[in-house]
């Protein structure tokens, strides 16, 4: 019942971005509707469901850094070329951010303290997921409408310590007593449930952490103390479900349109030969219960995915053969998750490996692997099978931080997180497995680098003079050094 009332407001919401994608673009001189005619149960589920379409947006490009997809074109992201992610600025801009400032205004002045928090909870990923991407970007000044055309640019130290204060008090209101109208179904990710978005403000705060740990690794206690508050089940997942009629992007981008001969993407050689039995050595099954549900082969016997710049080519010559299957994430009422109890574990596992807790790793390595798999609904025995495999089943003894970072990258399939996990360990072949170059990479990138950020978007640096055009896409971020 909840996810036919997901579908019905995802219908609602989406015919009205087909009508016109400015209708709720508040900082939007003409065509747009007055802000005080919007109630806050209509700009909760607008804000959210575009959440949802900005990170497909953005793993559409990234996951191809990430060597999860390779694409049949050879050129752009796949070839290590720039991009600026125009698509996902856009939407963050002018479609979350600037509705948000507005939905914050109206909960403040009717003291929704809920709607409050929830707002600040989505900001926060909103704004992580962006500054992730584009590093020191306009925040502290942007999304009030005709205050100020022209933000400030502001550094991601100050970014990443504005979202952890933001955090706070997103926790502060769905922690207090209920004020004003509670939310309900109009809240398409957890129908006004506030535990969850409790659980799922300490988890944002976790993965915040994690990326700090590189600048400074004590802080993978406090990725572990947020945790002890986050997530406890694959149910507490934070994700939008698409049906037939709003159907899932990667299925109407990548799957359907295959079918009708308009070939984009399809699996990489990296994430197959990590669930073929390549580069994981299976012993007693062929190949990881994941793969069948992620990989179409066309009936084969094998999966080949596809050399990253080689437009769709195999290991050593001839096609590849693995394309995204019309099941799991990908199938058209599949959700988008932007963050869940898989991720937690992982991150879990990462922070206790590092502190010297193998034990502790060991089971939130095993968990995360099974969170992943009950995520797809995936047999109890086949998930056991796979945990009992001798290159899966390490032993608290030998698990390393490969098996962790593998295992990771396999269960966030096309996850914008997957990109910043390869920045956080350098692109390192000895954690990510065979992991090199594409085919006919770009010469505008040095020998020696990787993709490490998107440019700006031109528009952007044309509109505001406060943004300066970053030209080393291999640049590294604040977090990154």
């Amino acid at each position: 019942m909840k996810k036919i009332k997901i579908s019905i407001i995802l219908m609602i919401l989406l015919g009205l971005g087909a009508c016109s994608d400015e209708f709720f673009e508040v900082n939007t001189p003409s065509n747009v509707i007055d802000k005080d005619a919007v109630s806050v149960k209509t700009q909760l589920p607008y804000i959210e469901v575009r959440l949802s379409g900005m990170h497909f947006s953005v793993a559409y490009q990234t996951a191809r850094y990430a060597q999860h997809v390779a694409s049949y074109h050879i050129g752009g992201t796949d070839t290590h070329d720039r991009t600026s992610l125009a698509g996902a600025w856009s939407t963050f801009y002018l479609r979350i951010l600037s509705n948000l400032r507005v939905l914050q205004e109206k909960a403040e002045a009717n003291e929704y303290n809920h709607y409050l928090g929830i707002s600040q909870v989505l900001e926060a990923l909103a704004v992580q997921l962006a500054t992730d991407q584009w590093g020191d970007i306009p925040y502290s000044e942007a999304g009030y409408t005709s205050d100020n055309f022209y933000p400030k640019v502001d550094s991601q130290e100050e970014i990443y310590n504005a979202l952890l204060t933001l955090l706070d008090k997103a926790i502060a209101n769905l922690s207090a007593p209920l004020k004003g109208i509670p939310p309900g179904n109009d809240d398409v990710i957890y129908h006004g449930n506030i535990d969850k978005w409790l659980k799922a403000a300490y988890t944002l705060k976790a993965r915040i952490y994690l990326h700090l740990t590189k600048r400074n690794p004590s802080y993978y206690n406090d990725v572990l103390n947020a945790l002890q508050n986050g997530f406890t089940s694959v149910h507490d997942d934070m994700q939008i479900f698409y049906d037939e009629t709003a159907r899932n992007p990667w299925f109407t981008s990548v799957v359907a349109a295959r079918r009708t001969g308009n070939l984009s993407l399809l699996w990489s050689e990296q994430l197959i030969d990590y669930m073929n039995g390549t580069d994981i050595p299976f012993t007693n099954i062929s190949w990881d219960p994941r793969l069948p549900l992620y990989a179409d082969n066309s009936g084969s016997e094998i999966y080949i995915g596809a050399v990253n710049g080689s437009g769709g080519g195999a290991p050593g010559g001839g096609n590849a053969n693995a394309n995204l299957a019309d099941d799991a994430y990908f199938k058209e009422d599949a959700p988008i998750f932007m963050l869940t109890y898989m991720e937690a574990k992982f991150m879990e596992a990462e922070a206790q490996f590092a502190l010297g807790n193998n034990a502790g790793a060991f089971a939130a390595y095993q968990e995360g692997i099974r969170a992943s798999m009950a995520k797809l609904n995936i047999p109890s025995g086949d998930i056991q099978m796979y945990l009992d495999e001798p290159a899966v089943n390490t032993g608290e003894a030998n698990l390393t931080m490969k098996d962790i970072m593998m295992q990771k990258y396999i269960a966030l399939v096309v996850h914008p997180e997957v990109w910043t996990d390869l920045r956080r360990y350098n692109f390192d072949p000895n954690i990510y497995v065979d992991l090199d170059y594409p085919e006919n990479r770009t010469t505008d990138i040095p020998m020696g680098e990787w993709p490490r950020r998107a440019v700006y978007p031109g528009s952007e640096v044309d509109r505001n003079p406060n943004v300066d055009q970053v030209e080393e896409w291999w640049a590294r971020l604040w977090w990154d050094q």
